[in-house]
């Protein structure tokens, strides 16, 4: 019986023993995984500002893409006025916005404050840009592109055509009723008549009639000869006729008028209204666009 209980007594022992044994090997073995797995946490945490960084430059890469693809489609469009470089336009406007959407949500994880502010200023040139490109692409193959050639054919044209319908008017009056002595009386008229299609002819050659910049010169002493030409009618033309005379001295005026501020917009850089705008208003915010991107490239 004393055997019996020594013997197992040496078998629980055994027992023991090897899962002690057991214990101590698999403890090592979890200390080593954990330490393993802290090791690659670190790793990531120090990874994710450079992941973040390289993220962030291919959102300000494709925001800079977008925005001089815009530029070059609108200066196509300017050049050309052709339908396939408004669509590309278009299409990069969509673009552009998108990036900028794009890193106005990245700012979220931002610390920088200056960073924060330009990203506002940022927005606010984009909207006004697109604006301001949105007015060229408007008035681009309309008559608002060039104010000069719209009040031409608006009004100067108009004013003279009427003046030369007035003067065949009194003429034709006057030929009605008229004899051989009359000729004299009549000359200053028919005078008239031929001057004013003289006028409106010479306009027609140097005043151009589309963006085109041929050298542009014009004898406005023309309308000082005209004038001296109406004033011998009024001196011959029959009283019923009068009316129609001061008629055609305001037509003449007018005319004069607007054809001054004509040569003045053809001289300015005015003159093609859609490219002025174009440079004078959409570019300097492209330059102001260019400079916050270049320096969170700089920084980046």
């Amino acid at each position: 019986m004393r055997l019996w209980i020594a013997g197992l007594f040496l078998v629980v022992t055994g027992i023991a023993v090897l899962l002690l044994s057991f214990g101590s090997v698999d403890e090592p073995a979890s200390a080593n995984a954990v330490t393993a797995s802290n090791a690659v946490a670190d790793g990531a945490a120090s990874d994710a500002p450079a992941a973040a960084e390289a993220d962030f430059s291919v959102l300000l890469s494709e925001f800079s893409s977008a925005r001089e693809a815009s530029l070059i489609a609108l200066e196509g469009y300017l050049l050309t006025d052709g339908e396939g470089f408004r669509q590309e336009w278009l299409d990069a406007t969509v673009r552009l916005q998108s990036a900028t959407d794009a890193i106005e949500r990245r700012s979220t994880t931002w610390k920088d404050g200056r960073r924060l502010v330009q990203l506002v200023e940022m927005k606010r040139v984009v909207g006004q840009m697109i604006g301001e490109q949105s007015a060229v692409a408007a008035i681009i193959g309309t008559p608002n592109r060039y104010p000069g050639l719209q009040l031409f054919n608006e009004d100067v044209r108009p004013a003279l055509g009427e003046a030369q319908a007035i003067s065949a008017e009194v003429l034709n009056a006057m030929l009605a009723d008229s004899s051989p002595e009359d000729a004299v009386a009549i000359d200053p008229v028919a005078r008239l008549r031929g001057d004013l299609e003289d006028l409106r002819t010479a306009l027609l050659q140097h005043i151009p009639l589309s963006g085109e910049e041929p050298p542009f010169a014009f004898d406005t002493g023309s309308f000082d000869m005209l004038r001296e030409t109406i004033r011998n009618v009024r001196d011959t033309a029959p009283a019923a006729a009068q009316p129609k005379i001061d008629r055609l001295v305001f037509l003449v005026a007018s005319a004069e008028e607007k054809l001054q501020r004509i040569f003045a917009l053809r001289e300015s850089r005015r003159w093609d209204y859609a490219e002025y705008a174009f440079k004078t208003r959409a570019m300097p915010l492209v330059e102001k666009l260019r400079e916050i991107i270049a320096e969170w490239e700089r920084a980046a």
